[in-house]
């Protein structure tokens, strides 16, 4: 395989063979001669020149890739590349080189010559235009190439959108004949169930004669004064209770009827469900309103990804981290979010991307968007370390400035800042102050909060027992995240709490005295920043969440 831009073969999206000795006045890739129309020369950041038609096939998620140098380049915004104005001068002079020798040469044209001539004298005409007309038709030959390009692409949604209906209208019909099964079966099993009905009928009606019979036998044995009158009687009052205990012994042996109570209780069951789900569609389709999910979106939105925004359907936690087409979708229009019960009300967490990173944020009481996805947090947290937390820090006059923190394998201190940085327990850090700075601009600086209770440094902020019980590092350096002990009122004696601390100075002699239980990993510096504020309860937790 020969080297790229000595002639061989450019690894990507499809292969493309160059042509390194080539005119200069042709693409390299296509070895077709530029035009001032739909293959213009194009330059590309590194210095090489591609037709228009070229780059818009080598574009792969928004970069080009160089088919001379394999350098990558970001498509600037408008999607299209800097025409190469010189390439262009030099094509019109060497077309004008030739066509004056040849004009110079060749007799005027005679009457008889029809077109040819009419053609000839066009041409002479447009060589005569000026500088500045002829730089205003090229931009609107340039317009009108991308309007046709916009065309082109609209019409490829389109077909992807019709692509897209067929299939749901396939699928659909899949389902309308289910149920149209379903609806036979039902009618089916009513069948049944009628017939069973008929013949529990007949025997009921057969047991109220039998029944009837035994009255009159019963009368008859009452009235019977004679032997003989006995005697008479005795063969029918035989063959009336004979027939009554047979028919009694039938109606034991063949009712209830195991099947019909089978398929009764089944088919009401199934066709239960399926007229509940028939309901929820109904419901569904009477609260849609005429306000689209996307009508706030990027107008730069395709047509699918506004029909993603529109038609979530189950977004899958496998979806979120591989950030599927419809996930990133759902998430750059921030309608993705997490569910959690917390002492029955049900609450939800924004699930966002930044910097290419899945962030959960805490969990509020959010009324959810229109086509929102949701998933359960107990999918997306980790129910213990390690993993990374974010604190946003806010103060008069500043946006929110994210910290992260790594949090080391489990402890109960480490499980607790994910309760609180999730609020999947009720309290959260959000919107809690720092509340002290000790040993400011002193070796071992650090910052304390935490405190959701009293947010003043006097709350316990407990969540979990045992606090202290655990393997926790023990360490003295900037960044590191501890635990905070508190003493009570009197000072008689420590009590165990949830508050936390972050040192902003090394300070290597206290480092036998703290549980450490995570780091900053980014954000230190914003941390620094508060500790030097003169009153530090100012600096407010505006956010915070879990990256995911």
């Amino acid at each position: 395989m020969e080297a790229a831009g000595m002639g061989g073969w450019i690894p990507g999206r499809r292969q493309v063979k160059m042509n390194t000795g080539g005119s200069p006045a042709e693409c390299p890739v296509c070895l077709t001669g530029y035009d001032g129309t739909v293959q213009r020369p194009r330059n590309l950041p590194c210095g090489h020149t591609v037709c228009t038609l070229c780059i818009d096939q080598l574009k792969v998620q928004g970069r080009v890739a160089c088919p001379e140098c394999c350098v990558s380049h970001a498509v600037p915004e408008g999607g299209k590349f800097p025409v190469n104005y010189s390439v262009e001068a030099f094509m019109r002079m060497m077309r004008d080189a030739e066509v004056a020798p040849a004009a110079a040469a060749s007799p005027p044209p005679s009457a008889g010559e029809g077109k040819g001539a009419a053609a000839a004298a066009g041409k002479k005409e447009a060589a005569t235009l000026s500088k500045k007309m002829r730089s205003f038709l090229q931009e609107q030959e340039a317009t009108v190439v991308a309007a046709i390009t916009a065309c082109r692409e609209a019409q490829s949604q389109l077909n992807q959108y019709q692509t897209t209906l067929a299939g749901w209208g396939k699928r659909q019909k899949q389902l309308e004949d289910r149920l149209l099964g379903l609806v036979d079966q039902s009618r089916s099993a009513r069948e049944v169930l009628q017939q069973g009905e008929s013949r529990a009928a007949a025997k009921e009606e057969e047991l109220k004669k039998g029944e009837q019979g035994l009255q009159v036998v019963l009368e008859t044995l009452r009235t019977l004064t004679t032997e003989q009158e006995a005697g008479a009687a005795m063969p029918e009052v035989f063959r009336c209770t004979d027939e009554a205990e047979e028919a009694v012994e039938e109606c034991r042996e063949c009712f209830p009827d195991a099947i019909l109570v089978t398929i009764a209780r089944k088919a009401n069951v199934a066709s239960s469900e399926a007229l509940e789900a028939v309901q929820t569609v109904h419901a569904a389709l009477e609260t849609l309103t005429t306000e689209e999910p996307w009508a706030q979106s990027d107008s730069d939105t395709t047509v699918m990804d506004r029909v993603y925004l529109i038609s979530t359907g189950s977004l899958t936690v496998e979806d979120l981290r591989s950030l599927t087409q419809p996930a990133r979708c759902l998430l750059q229009a921030g309608r993705v979010f997490a569910v959690h019960q917390v002492e029955g009300q049900r609450r939800h967490a924004r699930i966002s991307l930044e910097a290419g990173q899945l962030c959960l944020h805490a969990l509020k009481d959010l009324l959810l968007p229109l086509g929102a996805a949701t998933l359960q947090v107990s999918e997306v947290v980790p129910p213990s370390p390690p993993c990374t937390v974010f604190l946003d820090l806010s103060w008069l006059g500043s946006a929110p400035r994210r910290v992260q923190i790594r949090l080391s394998p489990d402890t109960p201190r480490g499980r607790q800042f994910i309760l609180l940085c999730t609020g999947q327990r009720g309290p959260s850090f959000v919107n809690t102050r720092l509340f002290e700075v000790s040993g400011k601009g002193e070796a071992g600086e650090c910052v304390l909060g935490g405190d959701y209770e009293s947010n003043n440094g006097r709350g316990s902020s407990v969540l979990l027992p045992g606090l202290d019980e655990g393997d926790y590092r023990r360490s003295g350096r900037a960044g590191d995240v501890f635990g905070q002990e508190r003493l009570d009122l009197t000072c008689d004696y420590v009590e165990e709490c949830g508050h936390f601390g972050i040192k902003t100075r090394d300070d290597l002699n206290d480092a036998g005295n703290l549980l450490v239980f995570g780091e900053v990993v980014d954000g230190l510096h914003v941390v620094a920043e508060a500790a030097q504020h003169w009153d530090i309860k100012e600096v407010t937790v505006a956010d915070c969440g879990v990256v995911l």
